[in-house]
């Protein structure tokens, strides 16, 4: 007996040492509250990896003219790092970049964090317990667990299905990536798309080019924005003991009664309600912009077919005049090809162009095509991206997914709670660190989340989530909204109402998941067959 405990001895002390305890993949908004999470449970020992060149996330990324938050600033920060002395009501990028740095190194991340790192394949090695991330460099990085951090918006849409695109020889950019050693000056300039990007760079540009022809596919829902420089009285309100997290507070209210309302209200009364809430809304909107934009032909372009909130309404500022401006074109045709010089849209009419902006989105965590096929291999040669493509999105509380041990999603399946980005990924985190603490305190190597665990937290999304489903997958019919992907589901709210998400991010069953310790890496796992398609 003495002898196979010697043996069981000698086979975990050979196994191989991951480098770091914890590698979280994304140093933007959701990583930078892994890394504080992480150290409250006394993990040290964490890495945060980034592909771009430093910290920040879309705030790094987004640097194009006019770039901030069309939330008000007062949401848009951490619970543990309250900042009452914004600049404006709506923050600018470059002040909300300066608070996450600040926030990185009053936690002591920065010397956590690598930069230019690109994790193209994450792979689980079971004999050793460990995640072996490789890099496109070649190199290959070790950790006991992962957390994705990577966001909301994955990947920028740079190459979009559109003909001709490659063909087109002068000077193109997308939002994330701005060329600012271009000068507009005198430019003939056209952006297709007209989301939360060209509601802010659209202004900017009209104001310097020669012409500016903006191609809309969708109209979209633009917004009044009330923003104003804080004056230092208000700062001071905002400093007081409470101060901020008060103001935050009412506004998580709101959200949260919005939220209830659409859980809890009788199917057919739901139904009801949200054809009186799309009349009502769409004459409003229509109002509001009769009062904007001064032509009416331009206006009827702008009106929606479709259900009034089924695209995130943006503040959207300055947006709505700038399509008064002679040098200014709404083309709706559609576009037909992209040529060497120009854009040619469906009604025959080709546009020339010295710059092309191509403003068209990003690949969404509710996306099935943002998981790719042969990036992220669990236990058993479980893939992630076929399982995503083929089933529909799953995960326990939207960051565990079964066959996939010690990984964890920051923004998953039904993440999104309808407040700023800080809200939802600190309800994470609070999960995920509860999860690894209990793991390390049971003195286990491996932690899994049971099928059957996340498929009941899945059938409880989709039976609490019945009314908005039926609002986003129906009354939003050719809306091209994200809140439905490409299967035509929606997994993107979270339906519960927002005290439920932040009393259960903790308070749930631990036995949820599985516990394996070294000793029992050995032993043939018995539940989660390869792809999991009895779940």
């Amino acid at each position: 007996m003495s002898g196979n405990n010697g043996s069981d001895a000698a086979r975990i002390s050979s196994r191989e040492q991951p480098q770091h305890e914890v590698v979280v993949i994304g140093a933007g908004i959701g990583g930078i509250c892994a890394g504080v999470k992480l150290q409250e449970i006394g993990v040290d020992d964490f890495l945060i990896v980034d592909r771009v060149g430093g910290l920040g996330g879309t705030w790094y990324s987004h640097s194009y003219p006019d770039a901030g938050c069309d939330i008000p600033s007062t949401t848009y920060q951490f619970s543990f790092a309250r900042k009452p002395d914004w600049d404006r009501l709506f923050a600018k990028r470059d002040q909300i970049l300066e608070y996450l740095r600040e926030v990185a190194a009053d936690y002591d991340l920065p010397r956590r964090m690598r930069f230019d790192t690109t994790i193209v394949r994450e792979e689980w090695d079971e004999d050793h317990a460990l995640w072996r991330l490789h890099v496109d460099t070649g190199e290959v990085i070790t950790a006991r667990f992962v957390i994705s951090a990577v966001g909301a918006y994955i990947n920028p849409k740079t190459k979009p299905n559109i003909p001709g695109l490659d063909t087109y020889t002068g000077v193109s950019m997308h939002p994330a990536h701005w060329n600012h050693d271009y000068d507009f000056t005198g430019k003939r300039v056209g952006i297709i798309g007209v989301g939360a990007s060209t509601m802010q760079i659209a202004p900017k540009l009209a104001a310097q080019v020669e012409r500016l022809d903006i191609y809309q596919r969708t109209p979209q829902v633009y917004l009044p924005k009330p923003d104003f420089a804080l004056k230092p009285w208000m700062q001071k309100l905002l400093a007081l003991p409470g101060g901020s997290a008060v103001a935050n507070g009412l506004a998580q209210t709101v959200v949260d009664l919005m939220l209830r309302v659409a859980i809890y209200t009788p199917a057919p009364l739901w139904r009801v309600g949200a054809r009186i809430i799309d009349f009502a809304g769409r004459h409003a909107y229509a109002r509001w912009v009769r009062y904007k934009v001064k032509d009416k032909e331009i206006r009827e372009q702008l009106r929606p077919d479709f259900g009034i909130v089924c695209i995130r309404g943006g503040a959207g500022g300055d947006y709505l005049p700038t399509l008064n401006r002679d040098n200014v074109e709404l083309v709706t045709a559609g576009i037909a090809e992209i040529t060497p010089t120009g854009i040619r849209s469906a009604d025959g009419v080709e546009r020339e162009i010295d710059a092309l902006v191509v403003s068209t989105g990003y690949e969404v965590f509710s996306d099935p095509e943002s998981y790719k096929p042969g990036t992220v291999i669990g236990r058993d040669g479980f893939d992630l991206g076929v399982f995503y493509n083929t089933e529909e999105l799953k995960a326990y509380y939207s960051t565990s997914v079964a066959g996939i041990p010690n990984r964890f999603i920051m923004i998953g399946p039904y993440s999104w709670t309808g407040t700023a980005f800080h809200y939802f990924v600190e309800n994470a985190m609070r999960h995920i660190a509860t999860v690894i603490d209990e793991t390390r305190r049971r003195g286990s190597t491996i932690v899994e989340v049971r099928p059957e665990a996340q498929e009941r937290f899945h059938q409880d999304m989709l039976r609490s989530g019945r009314n908005l489903s039926y609002y986003l997958e129906t009354r939003c019919e050719g809306s091209n909204s994200y809140f439905v992907n490409s299967q035509g589901k929606s997994p993107y709210i979270r339906p519960w109402s927002l005290w439920k998400t932040y009393r259960k991010a903790v308070r749930f069953d631990r036995e949820d998941y599985s516990y394996r310790s070294p000793a029992e890496i050995d032993a043939p796992a018995k539940s989660v067959p390869a792809q999991l398609t009895e779940a």
